[in-house]
């Protein structure tokens, strides 16, 4: 992705965050992902006009898990590209390699997952951040277990809204925010204290909005308290 197509995929996402639902309706799955293989590749669908025409023949259920999934998606695009545009970072040239989508100083490698604060557990805020060992190992212990469950090394980000929980999928299009952050991960990633589990190594960024548009953040391992953008 270049920095042009970034501006114009990461302002589209902004502008329709608030049509897409903030539950996927069911855990990803095979068979839902199989359907939509079918009628066209999520990963060449560049806007939600054009997705939404493919989708039009699916009941509302799979209408809902196929607007989330494809926003995940391009989300994740928009993501990965705050990271590999430093020049110490570099960016898997294979979309559909599950081991890895950067690689910092030519040696630290990170899937990188967006995901939230689990609901329907014992996790809250803020003790959360001070939980995120056991934290990490409920991410991995309960990825899907479908065609994307993998084991590697991981970079999660989480979003969180203390304001109201609705607005996370807002907050995943915070880019300004998220571009000054990356940007401070990827400067301190050999001073950060990474977690192990299974082998492999994990790190978590908290992006939390404390009251509305006040964007906040934690990079584990770094930082001791909440930290504001200056």
């Amino acid at each position: 992705m270049t920095g042009s197509q970034f501006q114009t995929l990461s302002v589209g996402l902004r502008q329709i965050a608030a049509d897409i639902p903030l539950s996927w309706g069911r855990i990803q799955n095979n068979q839902y992902d199989a359907e939509l293989e079918n009628v066209c590749n999520i990963f060449e669908v560049m806007s939600l006009p054009e997705l939404e025409s493919f989708i039009s023949q699916f009941d509302n259920a799979h209408k809902m898990y196929y607007k989330r999934r494809w926003y995940s998606v391009r989300l994740a695009d928009c993501d990965e590209y705050l990271f590999y545009k430093h020049r110490n970072v570099e960016h898997n040239p294979n979309p559909f390699d599950k081991v890895w989508d950067i690689k910092i100083n030519g040696m630290l490698c990170f899937d990188i997952k967006s995901t939230r604060i689990p609901v329907n557990s014992d996790f809250v805020f803020p003790s959360a951040l001070k939980d995120t060992q056991r934290l990490i190992e409920w991410y991995y212990d309960n990825q899907s277990n479908g065609v994307r469950y993998s084991m590697n090394n991981r970079l999660f980000l989480v979003h969180h809204s203390i304001y109201s929980p609705g607005r996370e999928v807002l907050l995943r299009c915070a880019w300004g925010t998220k571009n000054v952050v990356f940007s401070r991960f990827v400067q301190n990633a050999s001073q950060i204290h990474f977690h192990s589990y299974q082998g492999y190594t994990a790190g978590i960024i908290f992006l939390v909005e404390t009251e509305r548009n006040v964007l906040n953040y934690y990079i584990d391992g770094l930082d001791t308290e909440l930290q504001t953008v200056r």
